[in-house]
């Protein structure tokens, strides 16, 4: 397998204001098993979610998610 990458959906399970989910994995689709295998996670607004693109990023990267409520 190649290197690991850190894959990204930002914007997702919105509801008053919108998250983000990740997972540090060798290609999207081992991306998307490992959020799904969390069963906090599971719901309609995940299973939905995790089939939009993310933002993957293979080299030094940094960013901030603001709380809100």
């Amino acid at each position: 397998m190649g290197e690991l990458k850190l894959f990204v959906w930002h914007d997702v399970l919105c509801d008053y204001t919108c998250g983000v989910m990740f997972a540090l994995a060798h290609d999207v689709d081992e991306a998307r098993e490992a959020v799904l295998a969390h069963s906090e996670l599971q719901g309609m607004r995940v299973t939905q979610d995790i089939n939009k693109e993310p933002k993957v990023y293979d080299t030094p990267a940094g960013f901030a998610v603001w709380g809100g409520g």
